[in-house]
Parts: structure tokens; sequence; C-alpha cells
């Protein structure tokens, strides 16, 4: 599960160079660590990652869009899908339960669109003009932006991102700040969906591709024997056509596919940025603080992150429960802005700095 939920993590942070370079370094030391391989490695990784971020910064807003696109049709697919297929076969079982499985499933497809909508239209946040935050002297070297501190500068969207955790192109937007929230739950409720569509799809799939097609159905007509006679029976019930029937049992195989595809990746990248979020730290930190954790491991001593807060209390800062705010703000769509402005930050060890509230 954790190298899975890495692999997908790099598959999203392609767009960045910093930490595309600190991949790339990192491969090259575990590799060339192996005895009697000379390979020059800066000459393969340039020719290899030139054309990548030749077409990511050239065809980047396009591709975005087609992603974005994507994501709207398979979710309007499997819908579809569900109601076409799934909501016949549990309305012949029980009214009541096909209502509960409608209103439970509802209450899932209201908060994986607003949560994704949101992610979308949200500003991940950008840093002030320097006069208003004349205290922080950090510039970025790429746009000469004011950097507070958590920022990053995106070479995607050419600016600087605050608390920057690394950016989506299935959201053709920076993950930041203030749609960080979003982004996660948008993430948990479509792994939650996956799991209700396995868990109550299972018996739809079995019952499609367990019906024999008409081709399979004895030749002729039936009949019964009234004492001296045979006579036909008259159908009553309505035969599904094959063609029909096959197409139904390829869609269902289809959704089967991809919603297991969905599950495995989006279950492995929920269950890594948990991680993160329990560990007050966004992705590019997670990397940033290995190297410095590593290095106070060779010093003999412990590397403490700053912005982690114990994981009870980093996930009430990230859901920004606060305000009176409750659990409800995560059961049901919110607008809530998160906790703090993504500039001034409050440390564990220096509890006279601008504190979250």
């Amino acid at each position: 599960m954790r190298i899975i939920s890495k692999l997908f993590f790099v598959s999203n942070f392609v767009i960045s160079k910093i930490t595309r370079k600190q991949i790339w370094k990192k491969v090259r030391q575990k590799i060339g660590n192996i005895p009697y391989l000379s390979i020059d490695w800066d000459d393969l990784t340039d020719r290899f990652i030139e054309p990548v971020i030749w077409v990511v910064d050239h065809f980047s807003d396009s591709l975005g869009k087609i992603f974005v696109s994507l994501v709207w049709l398979l979710i309007l697919f499997v819908v579809g899908v569900a109601y076409w297929i799934g909501l016949s076969f549990y309305w012949n079982i029980s009214a009541e339960l096909t209502i509960a499985l409608v209103i439970f499933g509802h209450w899932i497809l209201l908060n994986v669109v607003f949560h994704y909508y949101m992610a979308l239209i949200t500003p991940p946040g950008l840093p002030p003009d320097a006069e208003q935050i004349p205290h922080i002297k950090a510039r970025c070297k790429k746009c000469q932006s004011v950097k507070p501190e958590r920022t990053h500068h995106c070479s995607i969207c050419r600016t600087c991102i605050l608390r920057m955790d690394h950016h989506c192109p299935w959201l053709n937007n920076c993950v930041g700040h203030f749609n960080h929230r979003y982004f996660f739950l948008f993430m948990a409720y479509v792994v939650l969906g996956m799991i209700f569509l396995f868990i109550f799809g299972a018996p739809v799939i079995v019952h499609e591709l367990s019906i024999s097609d008409a081709s399979e159905q004895p030749i002729g007509y039936p009949v019964f024997h009234n004492g001296s006679h045979l006579l036909p029976v008259k159908q009553v019930e309505e035969v599904t056509p094959p063609r029909s029937r096959s197409l139904r049992r390829a869609v269902s195989v289809t959704v089967a596919i991809l919603c297991a595809g969905i599950l495995a990746a989006l279950g492995a990248l929920v269950g890594w940025h948990a991680r993160l979020i329990s560990k007050g730290e966004t992705s590019i930190e997670n990397l940033t603080n290995k190297d410095d954790r590593e290095a106070k491991r060779l010093e003999g001593s412990t590397f403490v992150n700053p912005y982690d807060y114990g994981s009870y209390e980093n996930w009430r800062i990230f859901l920004g429960l606060s305000e009176g705010r409750t659990w409800r703000c995560v059961f049901f769509p919110s607008v809530h802005p998160p906790r703090g402005d993504g500039i001034s930050w409050c440390f564990k060890n220096d509890l006279t700095h601008v504190s979250y509230k």
C-alpha cells in the first residue's frame, strides 16, 4: 500500500521541477550503489525528462481541461449505469431497500460533485503584495513575489502557492491552503462511493452474468399437458432482447473494472494524504522533512516538525473545525474557509506567534 501510494503521489507531482530533481537524485543514488554498474545518470535523466517537461510546460492547460472533462464524464457514466441497471434490479427485490440505497448513494454523489467543483473553482491561495506583509523578507527566485512559510512556486501556474501540496492535473489547478480540504474530501467520498458500488453492485453483476442468452434457451416454445393434449403456454413476461442483454453485461463489467482501478488508485492516494495530514505535512514538506530527518539522525538528534500539533489537532486544523463548526461540515457540503490565512503559522514551541482562531 505504501509503495502504491508513493507511485500515485509521484505521478500527480510530475509538474514540480524541484520535486522531479529530488526524486531522480534519490533514484540515481540507489541504483548507483550497484557494483559494476556505470551509467551517466545526468545525461540519461535529462534525455528522458526533458520531453516530459516540454509537453507539460506547453500543453498543461489543454491537458488539464481534458482531464477535468474526463472526470465529469466518468461520474455521469457510472451514475447513469447505476440508474439503468442497478435501480431496476433492486426495485424488483424491495422498494424500501431501493429507496434507502438511493438516498445513501445520492448523499455520496452530492459530496463528490460538491467537493470536486469547489476544488476546481477555489483559488489555492496566492501570497499578498509585499506591502501587506512587510515583516516577511523572503522572496521567490522565480516570480520574485513575497514567499511566506510553507509557500512554494508552481512551474505550471507560474506563481507561488500558499502551503502548496502539489499541482493536480485532474483539477487543472494547484492544491494549496484554501482548496486542500475540498481535494481530500473529494477523493475520500469517491473511495466511499466505490466501496458502496462494489458492495451493492456485486449482486447486480452476478445476476447479469448468470442470465442465459436467448440462444442458450431450448428451441421452440413452452407447453403444458392438460391430460390429453399438449397446449402452448402464453408468455406473459417480456424477455430482454439478446443484444440489449449483451450490452448490459458489457457495461456492467466495464463499470466493475473502472471502479476497481479507481478504488485502488484513490484508495492508496487517500491513505497517503491522510498519513501526511496526521503528521502536519504537505506532499512537498514530506520530501524535504525526510532529508531533514535523515540529517538529524546522523547528528544523533531527532527532527521535530514545527507544524505538527498532534494527529487530532492536525485534522481539526485541516478540516477547519473551529469557531463552533462541528463534524457536520465534513459529512455535508460546507464552504467554510480553512483555519488560518496560510501566511502566519503557530509553532508548538512559540505560542506567542500568530495562532489559529
